[in-house]
């Protein structure tokens, strides 16, 4: 075992804390790049993702690849150079729209994964804060006034600013390089999706994350990691605690000429403490009606248009399709058709 891979593994225990929002917070896988090097393209779909080779389309490759296969925002690049592989690309709504298809947990996604000698390249970890355990505007005070002590040379502070307005919209805090093998970003999710109008769940009025970004070597640890647990139980908590800890300490201001020996300050060992709890969650993914027009389209149009032209264009049978699917409709679709529908009489 390297040096760097003991640095990302901590012991894991089973302390029976398990729900998104008991304790303010809530973890999630938000990027996973895989690359596989003993399996095609179908093997991946079937026997790693599970699922159904059918509900994916052919699209344009990227990294080098020339071709793809896609399930809405899930992409499998394929038909590179000899050693290439293919290579899956999950970013945050492929996470939430994998989730949604309950196909497995990610504890088990990961052993499978690994049983099949991925190669992690890129695995980002986040916590969201829902609570307020501190908020973005208190963690830039805090590194003005030195009152932090990291592994980190510099921090970025990005401001998001309405042009018209001129007013700031959000701010994120980013620390180490983008291309470096870890970055740990915070900002503020709430005004993010609540400036780009996208729906904020219900009850939902603060709302931070603290993500961390891992590539090669790190990413492939910490992918390791999170496939084992105690008593078959993913935590990703205490793994997200441990590399916060490693790297960041916020402090409180003490007359010590040794800025390391000031006391660690009272909202992070709080905020760390409820994070070393945390499971990692399964988010379903909201989805929208152009969503599932958009699928309609990419997956299912070719189905219709040989129902449609079979019948020598009688709407017939697919009027009774569609009747029997609206029996089969669900609360949630029920919810997103009276969003889209309260959508549409908004002024513009």
């Amino acid at each position: 075992m390297t040096r760097e891979k003991k640095e990302f593994q901590f012991p894991y225990t089973n302390r029976g804390v398990g729900h998104t929002l008991e304790n303010g917070l809530r973890a999630c896988v938000d990027w996973l790049e895989v690359t596989f090097k003993t399996i095609d393209t179908s093997q991946l779909i079937t026997d790693i993702l599970q699922m159904d080779p059918d509900s994916f389309y052919l699209g344009r490759g990227d990294y080098g690849y020339r071709r793809s296969v896609r399930n809405g925002a899930i992409a499998i690049n394929f038909d590179g150079n000899a050693d290439m592989g293919v290579h899956l690309i999950m970013r945050g709504r492929a996470c939430r729209e994998y989730e949604s298809y309950d196909k497995q947990s990610w504890k088990g996604l990961f052993e499978t994964m690994l049983s099949h000698q991925a190669s992690f390249s890129r695995l980002d970890i986040a916590v969201d804060d829902f609570k307020g355990f501190f908020t973005i505007k208190g963690i830039v005070r805090k590194i003005k006034s030195k009152q932090l002590i990291s592994k980190f040379r510099r921090a970025r502070n990005v401001e998001d600013i309405d042009i018209r307005e001129g007013e700031v919209k959000g701010v994120t805090i980013y620390y180490g390089a983008p291309t470096s093998d870890i970055q740990i970003k915070m900002y503020d999710k709430f005004s993010e999706r609540t400036d780009n109008n996208y729906r904020v769940p219900e009850g939902i009025t603060f709302w931070n994350r603290t993500e961390i970004q891992l590539r090669n070597a790190r990413a492939q640890s910490v992918a390791e990691t999170l496939a084992t647990g105690e008593d078959g139980e993913l935590t990703v908590g205490q793994t997200v605690c441990g590399i916060l800890k490693h790297y960041l300490r916020f402090t409180v201001k003490g007359t010590d000429s040794n800025r390391s020996r000031w006391k660690t300050a009272p909202f992070w060992k709080k905020f760390l403490g409820k994070v070393d709890e945390l499971p990692l969650t399964t988010i379903m993914a909201e989805q929208t009606v152009q969503e599932k027009e958009m699928w309609l389209r990419n997956q299912a149009a070719p189905s219709l248009a040989v129902l449609y032209q079979a019948y020598d264009g009688d709407m017939e049978q697919i009027e009774q399709l569609v009747k029997d699917g609206i029996q089969r409709l669900k609360a949630k679709d029920h919810d997103m058709i009276k969003r889209f529908q309260e959508q549409k009489k908004e002024p513009s």
